[in-house]
């Protein structure tokens, strides 16, 4: 079957509209700052989905332009130059050229009047962007047709100016069943609210006439009661039935790709098949529209990274077309879309290398990274393993504007790969952004709520449970170790009530395979709300995804749980300096206390105790496990401070039989080492320790916040 892509066309030129008025204010911004890195990736991008969706829709002219664009703001993104008034001389006029063409019917390449035109502009531009500024004029640009008299054969086509065309207005084609079923329910809203009216009429003239009998009242209030739960009723099923009109097939999604694929195949030079299942589950208009862009990048990447070439197809005894699948299923309140395909697979050791390179992480971290953690990497902005820059890929452009498209919808997206087996990007995001089940928690004297979908569980902990990982809190749940963190410390509330409590309330969330516990004051049951997205200046509040009015009209936050753990997981949630004021009790200035650390590596062990004497301690240094406990049997000491590899005995084996003494049952130990793996942490913490911290991510603050906590 033959694709039709005039049911796109009309979205595609609003969107590219819509782009170009983005580029045009954001160059304007730029040519006042031409460094600005933020304002160069942002146009950057804006070029860069323009030239992937006219490229889909067969605009082969501006395609080009646009990418010329792209490569002249990428080069200005890199330092390769400062914009200067040439620079935005040619952009502004190939922002003017698209227009005109994007009305022109003619996409196919080599037709049309303005094909040497656009050719011409791409040289002009890259010759601009290569410094070298061409001095001849080069023609102007092209002009939409209007009707005239046919010209001569030896004759060039003239054209005229045409502006462009207004934004049209969103729209959606909505069953008339549907539209005859919200009609009538308003009218039982009306009925119901005249009769509520009516009610309040009536009391009111009881009370002006005195008429205060109880069984009066008795019958008002059962009338009232009624009107109620008519209301509820008719105003329940509305919401359900505006839902379903907002509601359209995912085929309204898919169906844009099977020529776009086709196109991207035949430009790879592969032999590609695309497939698509679960057309018919519906999902909300607004999140199909904003999932267009994301699905692009990823079906280029599958295309460009994921499918080989046939021959290599063949060598590997696989079929000589590749597959790329499209699949779309709802579970409970999500629908998950999925775009897998059965190529190469993701070759970790190669992000891992160019991660490296990139210096996106310390490389001893990198290279301890699992699998799920490396595809992450993937996500980071600007990535790319591509070693050529090519219209489909290359730059990095795609799985971060992935990422940020799923997070403004409240989504995530997770990443399964084999080797030789493929790869399956899983995406899920709500049925609708419009109404939302959430739980609803206390902070302080403060009611957040946080999206049922992102809660796993619901614990009770007592403050003993809680240890110290790598600096930050954490907790263990069925032997997993688990970050913790206070909501209270997040939006710097005060604790809510007595502190001197026995139990706290931790919610278990979840962000992709990610997950923390959360802690609360309180646990206010569930809820559904209508979540309305944040204005200016409240837009760009951190960790909030928006809010809703409650019942009783206080409005509250909503809480943005993927925000939460990747600003945790990075360091940015920062937590009080003195946790132990939460504590029962005053806190009493003691003697100078002495630290005992046991480290056999001079130059590490020498930068612990010059940080610990800055701060106030006394420290005694043992060159292994061995020492460290011959030392502790001559002196008792407020905290230990251990590595674990050492020679003649190890940390893991002093914190075991430091536990066993007496003296040092309920002594603060803290281990300090470069074993970064769970196995590991689980070890010193059953060892007894009561902090773990990793030498990759060693600062002052975090081991003197450390020690603070456990000592004061």
């Amino acid at each position: 079957m033959e694709f039709d892509k005039s049911k796109f066309i009309g979205q595609y030129k609003e969107e590219t509209r819509e782009h170009l008025q983005n580029l045009s204010e954001g160059l304007l911004k730029l040519e006042k700052s031409p460094e600005d890195k933020g304002m160069l990736e942002s146009m950057m991008r804006e070029a860069h989905t323009i030239k992937g969706s006219s490229t889909m829709m067969g605009y082969k002219r501006i395609a080009d332009i646009a990418h010329e664009m792209e490569s002249g703001l990428q080069d200005a993104l890199d330092g390769k130059m400062v914009l200067q008034k040439a620079h935005f001389d040619i952009l502004f006029k190939s922002l003017d050229s698209i227009p005109p063409l994007l009305e022109d019917k003619v996409t196919w390449e080599g037709a049309g009047v303005a094909r040497p035109y656009a050719d011409d502009l791409c040289k002009e531009i890259a010759s601009v962007f290569a410094r070298v500024v061409k001095k001849t004029e080069m023609p102007k640009a092209p002009e939409a047709p209007i009707k005239k008299k046919e010209a001569k054969a030896s004759e060039p086509v003239k054209v005229s100016p045409q502006p462009p065309a207004a934004i049209a207005e969103e729209s959606l084609r909505v069953d008339i069943n549907k539209l005859d079923k919200l009609m009538n329910l308003s009218g039982e809203l009306i009925v119901s609210k005249v009769r509520l009216n009516e009610l309040v009429t009536h009391i009111t003239r009881k009370f002006e006439t005195h008429d205060h009998s109880g069984e009066s009242f008795r019958e008002l209030i059962k009338e009232l009661n009624r009107a109620q739960e008519s209301i509820s009723s008719v105003t329940s099923n509305i919401q359900d039935e505006v839902m379903k009109v907002r509601m359209v097939p995912v085929s309204y999604l898919f169906n844009l790709f099977p020529r776009a694929m086709r196109d991207l195949a035949q430009k790879a030079g592969k032999d590609v098949n695309i497939e698509m299942k679960g057309e018919n589950t519906h999902l909300d208009k607004t999140i199909i529209d904003e999932m267009r862009d994301p699905m692009m990048h990823l079906l280029r990447n599958a295309v460009d990274h994921g499918i080989e070439s046939s021959q290599d197809r063949i060598r590997k005894g696989k079929p000589a077309a590749g597959r790329v699948s499209l699949n779309a299923y709802q579970v409970g309140s999500q629908v998950v879309v999925e775009v897998s395909d059965d190529g190469a697979g993701i070759d970790v050791a190669k992000v891992k290398a160019r991660a490296i390179e990139r210096k996106v992480l310390p490389k001893e971290k990198i290279e301890s990274l699992s699998d799920e953690e490396v595809f992450q990497i993937l996500f980071m902005p600007g990535f790319s393993t591509k070693d050529e820059v090519t219209e489909t890929s290359g730059r990095g452009v795609g799985l971060d504007v992935v990422k940020e498209s799923l997070t403004k919808l409240k989504g995530t997206v997770e990443v399964i790969s084999a080797s030789d087996s493929g790869t399956i990007f899983r995406m899920k995001m709500p049925l609708t952004l419009a109404i939302t089940e959430c739980l609803l928690v206390a902070a302080g004297s403060d009611t957040f709520a946080i999206p049922i979908d992102a809660v796993v569980e619901t614990i009770r902990i007592e403050l003993g449970q809680v240890k110290t990982v790598e600096t930050r809190e954490a907790i263990t749940v069925r032997n997993q170790i688990m970050p913790l963190v206070r909501l209270n410390d997040i939006f710097s509330l005060p604790t809510k009530g007595i502190v001197e409590r026995k139990y706290y309330s931790v919610i278990i969330v979840q962000a992709v395979e990610k997950r923390l516990g959360l802690l609360v004051d309180e646990l206010n049951g569930r809820q559904d709300i209508v979540g309305k997205s944040l204005s200016e200046p409240l837009k760009n509040v951190k960790y909030v995804s928006g809010a809703t009015i409650l019942g009783d009209g206080r409005v509250i936050l909503i809480i943005d749980v993927p925000s939460i753990i990747d600003s945790f997981e990075g360091g940015v949630v920062i937590r009080r300096q003195d946790v132990s004021k939460a504590m029962p009790g005053p806190i009493v200035k003691k003697r100078r206390k002495t630290i005992l650390l046991a480290e056999d590596a001079i130059s590490t062990a020498m930068l612990e105790k010059n940080v610990l004497e800055s701060a106030g301690f006394s420290v005694v240094i043992a060159r292994d496990g061995q020492e460290a406990l011959e030392k502790s049997a001559q002196e008792k000491f407020d905290l230990v401070i251990t590595d674990i590899l050492m020679p003649r005995m190890d940390g893991f084996e002093l914190t075991i039989t430091l536990r066993k003494d007496k003296l040092y049952k309920n002594i603060p130990i803290i281990i300090v080492t470069t074993r970064e793996s769970d196995a590991d942490k689980r070890r010193g913490l059953e060892a007894g320790a009561d902090a773990y911290i990793l030498k990759s991510e060693f600062t002052s603050e975090g081991l003197l916040n450390t020690i603070e906590r456990l000592i004061g």
